[in-house]
């Protein structure tokens, strides 16, 4: 039992020194990883500071340094928070000083730079660089330092840490010397430089320094245009700069109050005194507002500052850190030099001439393609949009008129039914009446006792019965024929009124005793081109029916030319008892008479003149003015063109289906 509980003794312990191996490996080494420490005074997401960082990390793996890379940031903005600055850094340093390992500290930016240096001492056995930093600078002031109206002296950082052997980096100079004396060569004349600075460190350690330089020039006054003092302070001073003087732009990026300070309000701040020329130590402002200046040659350092990391490792020595100084340039905008009227060859030796306007499309050259690109999708899309919406709109048109053809289609179907069913009642009604007669009248011929005058009377009834039902018949194949073209018409150059004449002594024995029938026509001869057959038709109907209702009194059939209205008009005036308003129109229709039955007649002859006047290219109507009778009047067209075939011939060519009615 005893060597049992040995066994598993052992066995539990064995299997807790496996597990606990691994951890207890991973933390030693852990621990016995080196690190390098990243403080960025902004955002490490700005496009500098990703930049740089991105650079070195590259350039770090690529050297073989086995370290790992941690990034903080302060988060700077306005001068009012640089007491935190200080004990933030302070405690990022200690912190990374206690987990061990900490080899190099890399600090991007003016803020982060001088609150390391505000901490007034340097980490031991660690590698210090700055990148993005000045030349010169400002000792940050105690917490409880007033920052509204503070001008602290400018510090050189160079003499600073000179005799450290563990400091190092890149450090960016600027030359306020040589941009007054730019100013002086170009502007000979000039009196007053104005300063113009912001609420950062930047701007305060650039303002610091040109004091310290402006004291070298004592003809010349410095007016200072600070963002601390307010907009309308710094407005008034900017507005209030007489005419012999010029500027000097710094940085213009946190306001006052701390708020961040935008292109347009430098753009703004310049118009107020738009004459004076303007320069730029810093670069900002180059292609907008200033005209150029002496600025340095800025730099992203990451290869200097990994490079002098990669000989620590090698050498195990820090007497290798050292800083690296940018060059500066003059630098000048194209276009502003034109509006200030600046000659090339009155700028110093070796300047750089921009155009900043193809250098900023160039620079956002590939925001542009996609712009363009954009544009050009979104007028595609646009005209495609457009091309269906016009589509579906005459697609739409297009169904709506399909629709309405189709209702009048329908309608006219029915209509021409119900006039199918109209014209049999009307035709089997007009054919049976005189077919009775016929038929009623022949049997009774038949019978012995009739007298000879009997005979003779019956015989006359289906005489005129069988004239009337001949006339019906040739009327309904007349009028079928007139609505199907199916008649053929001969045109040719005719004498109206002789034949006009003949038609009414054809006509004379219809009238009744008593009435007398005239021609009146103001010319002795007229020639119309026109079917006589079909014009005599349309007049010996009318004079007929003008006979049939006319018992005393006279009937006038005239004729007028009218060349105005390139028409002849035939009139046919009775006294008899009219045509009541309501009618008039009626009368026209197949089967229609005013009498019912009362007078011999099929009520299709009036049908069959308005189908050879529409025919014709002519119309037919009753006149509404005349009270004495009924007046009929027949207009036809002067200078009708003779056809050259038998389509055009007949009924239902040029003059005849293009204007014929539907049945």
């Amino acid at each position: 039992m005893t060597g049992n509980r040995a066994i598993k003794h052992w066995t539990l312990l064995l299997l807790s020194c496996c597990i606990l191996l691994p951890s207890l490996l991973r933390a030693e080494e852990a621990r016995g990883r080196e690190s390098i420490l990243i403080i960025s005074s902004y955002n490490p997401d700005t496009r500098r500071m990703s930049s740089f960082i991105t650079e070195f990390e590259r350039q770090v793996v690529a050297s073989g340094v086995p370290c790992d890379i941690y990034v903080e940031t302060l988060e700077c903005k306005s001068i009012n928070d640089a007491p935190l600055w200080i004990s933030q850094t302070d405690n990022l340093i200690t912190r990374y000083e206690s987990k061990g390992g900490l080899r190099a500290i890399v600090l991007l930016g003016q803020e982060a730079w001088a609150s390391f240096v505000s901490l007034g001492r340097i980490p031991k056995e660690v590698m210090c660089f700055s990148c993005f930093v000045s030349s010169n600078g400002i000792v940050l002031p105690p917490p409880a330092d007033s920052t509204g109206v503070w001008m602290p002296p400018s510090i050189n950082y160079m003499n600073m840490v000179d005799s450290l052997h563990n400091v190092g980096g890149l450090l960016n100079k600027y030359d306020v010397r040589r941009n007054i004396e730019l100013i002086r060569t170009l502007y000979p004349e000039v009196e007053n430089i104005a300063f113009i600075s912001d609420n950062t460190y930047g701007g305060i350690s650039l303002q610091a320094l040109v004091r310290e330089e402006m004291e070298n020039y004592p003809d010349l006054n410095l007016v200072l245009v600070d963002s601390r003092d307010g907009d309308e302070a710094s407005h008034a001073a900017y507005a209030s700069l007489p005419p012999r003087s010029a500027v000097m732009l710094g940085t213009w990026r946190v306001g006052s109050d701390g708020e961040y300070l935008m292109q347009r309000s430098l753009n703004d701040l310049v118009q107020l005194n738009p004459r004076l020329p303007v320069f730029s130590i810093t670069q900002t402002g180059i292609g907008d507002v200033a005209v150029g200046g002496f600025v340095p040659n800025y730099e992203n350092g990451a290869n200097v500052i990994a490079a002098q990391i990669k000989e620590y490792y090698k050498t195990g020595s820090m007497e290798g850190a050292h800083f690296h100084l940018s060059d500066g340039g003059y630098v000048f905008d194209s276009r502003k030099l034109k509006e200030l009227k600046i000659a090339e060859y009155a700028l110093p030796k070796g300047s750089v001439i921009e155009d900043t306007v193809a250098a900023k499309l160039s620079k956002y050259s590939h925001y542009i393609e996609l712009l363009v690109v954009g544009i050009v999708l979104l007028v595609l899309l646009l005209i495609f949009v457009a091309f269906l919406f016009l589509r579906t709109r005459r697609l739409k048109r297009t169904l709506e008129e399909r629709e309405g053809q189709l209702v009048i289609a329908r309608e006219k179907a029915e209509e021409s039914d119900m006039l199918k069913s109209a014209f049999l009642a009307n035709m089997s009604h007009e054919i049976r009446t005189p077919l009775n007669a016929i038929v009623g009248f022949s049997s009774l011929m038949q019978g012995e006792e009739l007298s000879q005058e009997e005979r003779a009377e019956y015989c006359a009834i289906v005489v005129n019965n069988s004239e009337m039902l001949l006339t019906l018949l040739n009327d309904i194949l007349d009028i079928s024929s007139l609505e199907c073209g199916k008649i053929r018409f001969n045109y040719s150059a005719e004498e109206i009124v002789q034949i006009c004449q003949h038609i009414l002594m054809t006509t004379a024995h219809t009238c009744q005793p008593g009435v007398e029938g005239r021609l009146e026509c103001a010319v002795d001869s007229y020639m119309l081109t026109t079917d006589v057959h079909r014009l005599s038709q349309i007049l010996i109907n009318l004079l007929t029916n003008a006979a049939k209702f006319t018992s005393e009194g006279s009937i006038v059939l005239g004729v007028e030319i009218c060349p105005e209205q390139n028409e002849v008009l035939f009139s046919v005036t009775d006294t008899g008892p009219g045509i009541p308003l309501d009618k008039q129109e009626m009368i026209f229709n197949r089967f229609e008479k005013l009498d019912g039955n009362k007078k011999k007649g099929t009520g299709l002859g009036l049908a069959i003149c308005r189908q050879i006047a529409m025919i014709f290219g002519g119309r037919i109507w009753v006149d509404p003015t005349y009270t004495g009778g009924a007046r009929f009047i027949f207009a036809h067209p002067i200078g009708l063109r003779l056809p050259e075939d038998r389509e055009h011939r007949e009924g239902g060519g040029a003059f005849g289906r293009r204007q014929r009615p539907s049945v």
